[in-house]
């Protein structure tokens, strides 16, 4: 069920590229066109004379799925918000529509975030969305034990994919060896690398649901070294929106930041409702398919992203991009680590 094609680096600078020139892709991806400001800043929905147009784009993953709560328990039209959730595949399209205001708001993996804001997307953080917790996992045949032992092995993985950075997070902090001394299999897509491993082809792969737990119970010996229920800060979804339509939509993006929290509430309180809300907007996503991945996420309310936002904390959401974007720069696929405006926001 989970979609999450994510070709950031040169997609990010091709298309604030193509921005720079004029150019747009939310022909090509769906999207509606608009200034920055967005429609929120006219005078709202035309058919009713009382709402506010206002647009957000997601893949097919289930931690954005509340989103569709908030949409079918009418909290966005409580909120005086018209809103226009639009189901995209091709995450490489993102950066253009969020900096073009072509979109107002996005949710994706928070390391790809980061990755667009530090490479020129005027993008700002509201919250975040939820965390893995052990729906991301490297399976292994049964004579690698450990994270050691994968010397000499080969691996297979999406390197594109929020997944890649919890792999190298993990071999840092619980092992002695480096991606260098891996076989890595770049397959460019993580339902792949699930499949090569199913098919015997390699000796490990980065999965996620429900290919992981489909590989640890068809094949023999098959095992998780490790999972995201590990390193739970490693893989996490972010909301963020335009940075001229915040500063000139307050209002609306509290709103939508409010009907999240309402959407959470509603999903811990209902949550057997809730799954259906979530599956609604999703092309051939059941209900089950949303239950079986909830089982591996977390998902962040009010007082979880409270809890994030104090810099008191020992895990609070500035160190943790902070670290993410410094990691990123390190290999060379973020220009700074410099999250300021990022944050200006919650901050």
């Amino acid at each position: 069920m989970r979609k999450r094609i994510i070709g950031f680096v040169m997609a990010t600078v091709l298309m604030l590229a193509l921005a720079a020139c004029g150019g747009s892709s939310a022909g090509e991806s769906g999207a509606a066109s608009g200034s920055a400001s967005g429609s929120a800043a006219e005078s709202g929905n035309a058919a009713t004379g009382e709402l506010t147009d206002v647009t957000m784009a997601f893949c097919t993953w289930t931690g954005y799925a509340p989103m569709f709560i908030a949409l079918e328990q009418g909290y966005f039209e409580e909120a005086g918000i018209n809103m226009d959730i639009q189901v995209i595949e091709d995450e490489s399209t993102y950066a253009s529509l969020i900096t073009n205001g072509q979109i107002q708001f996005l949710a994706t993996a928070q390391d790809p975030n980061i990755k667009m804001y530090t490479n020129g997307a005027t993008s700002r953080y509201v919250l975040t969305m939820d965390k893995s917790n052990g729906a991301d996992g490297l399976v292994a045949t049964a004579d690698i034990e450990t994270l050691d032992d994968l010397k000499g092995k080969t691996v297979a993985l999406d390197k594109s994919a929020s997944s890649y950075y919890f792999f190298l997070k993990a071999l840092e902090g619980g092992s002695s060896i480096t991606e260098d001394d891996i076989d890595v299999q770049d397959m460019g897509d993580t339902t792949e690398a699930g499949v090569a491993f199913m098919g015997g082809r390699v000796d490990a792969a980065i999965m996620w649901e429900p290919e992981l737990s489909e590989a640890l119970e068809s094949v023999e010996g098959a095992h998780a070294i490790v999972t995201s229920a590990d390193y739970p800060d490693t893989i996490s979804d972010s909301l963020v929106v335009n940075a001229a339509y915040a500063e000139e939509n307050p209002e609306i993006v509290e709103a939508v930041e409010e009907c999240w929290y309402k959407a959470v509430d509603y999903l811990n309180e209902n949550p057997e409702a809730a799954y259906e809300d979530m599956a609604s907007g999703f092309e051939e996503v059941s209900a089950e398919d949303i239950a079986g991945d909830v089982e591996g996420l977390i998902f962040l309310g009010r007082d979880e992203n409270a809890a994030l936002e104090d810099e008191a904390a020992a895990e609070n959401i500035y160190a943790l991009c902070e670290d993410m974007a410094t990691f990123w720069m390190d290999k060379g696929e973020c220009e700074t680590n410099d999250l300021t405006d990022y944050f200006s926001l919650i901050k």
